[in-house]
């Protein structure tokens, strides 16, 4: 069904390039109940780079000790999923499944999942700067929005949000592996201060998750490293081209970890952008990336990135960050 959806797409449109600020996203509805006998059709989205495939809906066995929002586990072809009620985890009053809806099997940061919607839509090509940026709720699991026919907005999803919350409510249950608390996730850490050691190694973060934002930096910060935040790739610039002017308040940036999906701007033109200015040839840019998303990493190096890390492994970030700044002379 996705394979479909994408050779139609193909059809419609191959004048993308890289560094085009474009991604694609699959376009879902749900049917939301809300208190009183509300029931709101609503569309929504996820970036099809973390989408495996579209399934009907199947048998979903029930877990003895269930976390609310998990409604069991299936199987697809031999490999035991979780399925994600994403009407519940988004707090409805009720949140029936039916045997017409669909699920949406995705793939990131080492995990799979499924998540129960209605039914899929189409795929949409879409440029970031369309895409507004979420709430200020701190909480929300919604991280852009846009507005499409018929002055409708679709809302898009931080899918890696919810997992992380409901691994949280898991404490470790088999339904939930908690990969992003082997990896140094910490849904409960606080954004550190920022090292204000100049001598330190610079490090430019730039996601429009607070989640990552918060933890990566923290782990960073305890290795001593001087971390530099930027919310998108636009923000990212921005920070960039101060952080090099003389006496700047943040300090020089030595290297750049970067995400994808970001509202304004994405990481793949944000690296493309940055690679048009020679000032910047000898800064490292890392794509922040799932481990599934092989098109986002083959964009990135084109564009110019000189590595990917796997997203959440703060591990592994470390380690490829020691290397860089020993080769660099520089250290933290």
């Amino acid at each position: 069904m996705l394979n479909r959806m994408k050779a139609n797409l193909t059809e419609l449109d191959t004048s993308f390039e890289v560094g085009g600020n474009y991604f694609e996203l699959i376009e879902f509805s749900l049917h939301r109940n809300l208190p009183g006998g509300r029931v709101i059709k609503g569309s929504y989205g996820v970036n099809v780079v973390k989408v495996r495939e579209v399934v009907h809906m199947p048998r979903i066995n029930p877990l003895s000790s269930s976390v609310p929002g998990i409604a069991g586990i299936f199987e697809l072809r031999g490999i035991p999923i979780p399925a994600v009620n994403l009407c519940s985890v988004l707090g409805d009053y009720n949140s029936p499944i039916t045997p017409d809806q669909q699920i949406i099997v995705t793939e990131f940061s080492q995990k799979r999942a499924g998540f129960i919607v209605h039914s899929t839509q189409r795929i949409r090509r879409v440029t970031w700067d369309k895409v507004l940026p979420p709430s200020a709720d701190s909480n929300s699991s919604i991280t852009g929005m846009m507005l499409i026919e018929d002055s409708e907005f679709l809302f898009i999803l931080d899918l890696e949000k919810i997992i992380a919350s409901l691994e949280s409510k898991a404490h470790g249950h088999h339904a939930m592996a908690s990969h992003g608390m082997q990896h140094g996730f910490d849904p409960d850490a606080q954004v550190p201060p920022m090292n204000m050691n100049r001598n330190a190694p610079g490090v430019l973060l730039i996601d429009d998750s607070n989640l990552i934002l918060t933890n990566v930096s923290r782990a960073l910060y305890h290795e001593g490293y001087r971390v530099i935040l930027a919310k998108n790739g636009r923000e990212g610039l921005q920070k960039l081209e101060q952080s090099q002017a003389p006496g700047s308040a943040t300090g020089p940036v030595h290297a750049i970890i970067t995400d994808v999906e970001m509202p304004q701007m994405d990481g793949i033109t944000f690296i493309a952008k940055a690679r048009q200015n020679r000032d910047y040839d000898s800064i490292p840019i890392f794509l922040h990336t799932s481990l599934g998303d092989t098109g986002s990493r083959d964009l990135g190096i084109n564009a110019g990135a000189n590595g990917y890390l796997v997203k959440n492994d703060v591990l592994t970030i470390i380690e490829t960050l020691k290397r860089h700044f020993l080769l660099s002379k520089i250290t933290a």
